[in-house]
This record gives C-alpha cells, sequence and structure tokens, in this order.
C-alpha cells in the first residue's frame, strides 16, 4: 500500500480528527483513512469507455419484457387474505 506524509497541517485540524477518531473508538490513521477513502476523486470515463461500458449494461437488459404481469402476481400474494 502506498503512503503520503502531510506537512503543514494546522493543529486544530488534527486535534479534530483525533477527537474523531476516539468518539469512534479507532486510531488517527484509520480515521483519516477513511475520510480519504470517502471523498476521493473519481476518474472520468473517456467516450470510449463510456460507450463500452453503455453497452455492456445495455447487453445485460431484457428491453421487451413486460413487468406488469409479475407485478399483479406479487401484489396479490402480498394483500390477499
Amino acid at each position: 500500500m502506498a503512503q503520503a506524509l502531510i506537512r503543514k497541517l494546522n493543529d486544530a485540524t488534527l486535534a479534530d480528527y483525533r477527537a474523531a477518531a476516539q468518539e469512534k473508538g479507532r486510531s488517527l490513521e484509520a480515521e483519516l483513512r477513511e475520510v480519504l477513502e470517502r471523498n476521493r476523486p473519481r476518474r472520468v470515463l473517456t467516450p470510449a469507455e463510456r460507450e463500452a461500458l453503455a453497452k455492456r449494461l445495455g447487453a445485460n437488459r431484457d428491453m421487451g419484457s413486460d413487468s406488469t404481469p409479475f407485478i399483479r402476481e406479487v401484489r396479490e400474494r402480498r394483500f390477499a387474505p
């Protein structure tokens, strides 16, 4: 796994993260790792990647099926006396 060193952090900021970590019962390292993962920037797909993804997702769908009979059956079972 990679490592990063962050210099010149504000003391109050670090104290806030330490307090948050302690409240959650985990280490400062675990708290910071969670914050970084949760807020990490997402890579933007290229047009070719988007097109390939759309084709892959579209191939998994049966666009001709009508779900009405299935929905009626589920509703009848759910609300039957």
